[in-house]
């Protein structure tokens, strides 16, 4: 009888004996199922942050923006002037439009109004409402965050002048031109100073 000579298992590589174990035991269809345990960080945690507040921004009021503003007028109601015009529907087809108008007078007056530090304006609008009678009223325009704003409009009169204008301190003096004891509504002589400021939104005339 020819004798095999096997190798000694105990001399094996420790590698093979794994390997040889491995086969073993996939031979006797039994497995062994490894847990694998991760740790997983958790996510950091973001602080909020506050973004900065906004600056709100404030149109300047110039002679531009005036003339296509939107106005009320106690006794004629909204309208938005285009290029410092406005036209009513003639209340009698056969009028011409020209007698049915609202338009900004060439005077303004630029100054503090409401004590905010910025800089608002007292323009002047004149309407014709089909007769010869030419409404004189004066309009404060605000400057506020992302517009200007017709907060008061005063009557001054019918066919009056406004022949000097200005802000100083918050109080509008005007420098007028109205009628006289016997003076026809085409012209007005007499000279007055008249003076006005706001309170609570309000035009007031000072006494």
């Amino acid at each position: 009888m020819v004798k095999k000579n096997y190798p000694n298992i105990s001399r094996l590589p420790w590698a093979l004996l794994f390997l040889l174990a491995m086969a073993l035991t996939a031979c006797d269809e039994k497995f062994i199922v490894t847990k694998v345990f991760v740790t997983v960080e958790p996510a950091p945690t973001l602080e909020a942050t506050s973004l900065p507040a906004q600056t709100p921004w404030y149109q300047p009021i110039t002679v531009s923006v005036l003339k296509n503003a939107q106005y009320h007028s106690p006794e004629w109601g909204d309208f938005q002037l285009v290029n410092g015009r406005y036209y009513r529907t003639p209340q009698n087809p056969m009028d011409s439009p020209q007698t049915y108008l609202t338009q900004l007078e060439d005077r303004v007056a630029f100054g503090d109004l409401d004590a905010d530090g910025r800089e608002d304006a007292v323009a002047f609008l004149s309407t014709q409402n089909g007769g010869t009678g030419h409404f004189i009223e004066m309009a404060a325009v605000l400057s506020q965050p992302g517009r200007v704003y017709n907060t008061s409009t005063v009557d001054l009169g019918d066919r009056v002048g406004v022949e000097s204008a200005q802000i100083t301190g918050g109080v509008i003096t005007l420098g007028m031109r109205v009628h006289g004891p016997n003076d026809p509504l085409c012209c007005a002589s007499q000279a007055e100073t008249w003076q006005f400021q706001l309170e609570n939104g309000q035009l007031v005339r000072l006494p």
